[in-house]
């Protein structure tokens, strides 16, 4: 029986991507990834504190309050605990609002929007007061949604219009953000367990799912991830998280899109190593182990791509100037891949290994 239960499961996560979406679709999602409309939310801490003083450590959280109204029209109101978080965003040099790890009371919010939840992660918009940057949160968020056409094992998101109370300061802020699924809720949606490694043999890794992560990272511009190794002494990996059905298969899925050419941040800073001139520039990162899967893999990217193209239509809260520079952008992969063999050719002249 266990052994039917784990092919059943490989078989579901590795049918053709384009297939995916609705064929592994969660039949029970969680209630706050459940819908893609924006929400609005409040959340009251001492903000002034928290930005300079920047805890990332547990026993330093910082107290607040989180508020919403459900979509009953009933106002919700939780505690909870806030830290900083990030790499380069955290620096204040870079980002003077960094993002957050809100940390919610989990029994406190059965019954609720927020069912499921424990600690999320919030995509803030680094900078006060800056429209482009606001701009900015939206067209990463728009890249963790065009995974999610691609395949049910990639990060939720969810939306926020967001009201930031400065309970020392009397201030009051209002932006976007956007809150990120837990690794744990994704383990559970998807019948996986997280994995916590060093590092990984690329030959441990789900080839298809591998290889569709690697093209779309081409398409948005990502160079900033490794789905083998962390940084430095860090565990595996580099702005990706490690998962398996059955301990010896690994996926490493992505996050953390801000340094991409589809979001192009105003705190970009070029990694010399792959001598970009633009953050615009397409570098593809994938494993040549994978090349004779890039003709499937390719096909189910142009098989997506109304789905993804409306992605961006649709996304009422993004200045028409934005909404051009990301449908251009788009657009321009598809320009690339209405020529396969050439693109093929450039992959397998470009991939690692």
């Amino acid at each position: 029986m266990r052994r039917y239960v784990l092919a059943s499961i490989i078989a579901l996560l590795t049918i053709p991507y384009s297939q995916q979406s609705s064929a592994a679709a969660d039949p029970d999602p969680d209630p706050l990834f459940a819908s893609h409309e924006a929400l609005t939310v409040h959340v009251h801490a001492p903000f002034g504190q928290i930005m300079k003083e920047r805890p990332d450590d547990k026993e330093d959280e910082v107290a607040g309050r989180f508020s919403l109204v459900s979509p009953d029209g009933s106002q919700q109101e939780f505690a909870l605990k806030i830290l900083t978080r990030g790499n380069s965003r955290r620096d204040p040099d870079i980002c003077p609002f960094p993002p957050l790890r809100l940390n919610f009371r989990k029994g406190e919010l059965d019954g609720t929007l927020l069912a499921g939840q424990d600690k999320l992660k919030l995509v803030t918009h680094c900078v006060a007061g800056r429209k482009p940057y606001q701009q900015t949160v939206i067209r990463e968020y728009l890249a963790y949604r065009i995974l999610n056409i691609m395949t049910e094992a990639s990060f939720r998101v969810r939306l926020l219009k967001i009201v930031y109370d400065y309970s020392d300061d009397d201030e009051q802020e209002q932006t976007y953000a956007f809150v990120v699924e837990s690794k744990h809720r994704l383990a559970k949606r998807t019948s996986m367990a997280t994995q916590d490694v060093p590092f990984l043999h690329i030959e441990s890794l789900d080839r298809q799912h591998t290889n569709l992560v690697s093209v779309f990272a081409y398409l948005i511009g990502n160079v900033d991830f490794s789905p083998i190794q962390g940084q430095s002494d860090e565990n595996c990996c580099h702005n990706a998280s490690v998962f398996s059905p059955d301990g010896e298969t690994y996926w490493s899925i992505p996050y953390d899109f801000d340094m991409t050419g589809l979001v192009e941040p105003r705190h970009v800073r070029l990694n010399p190593k792959y001598r970009q001139t633009s953050i615009r520039q397409r570098i593809y990162r994938g494993r040549c182990i994978n090349n004779d899967l890039l003709p499937t893999t390719l096909q189910d990217f142009r098989d997506q791509r109304s789905k993804i193209e409306a992605l961006v239509t649709e996304q009422s809260d993004l200045s028409n100037r934005h909404r051009k520079r990301v449908a251009s952008y788009i657009e321009s992969f598809y320009d690339l891949l209405d020529k396969e063999d050439m693109l093929i050719e450039r992959f397998e002249a470009a991939c690692i290994g």
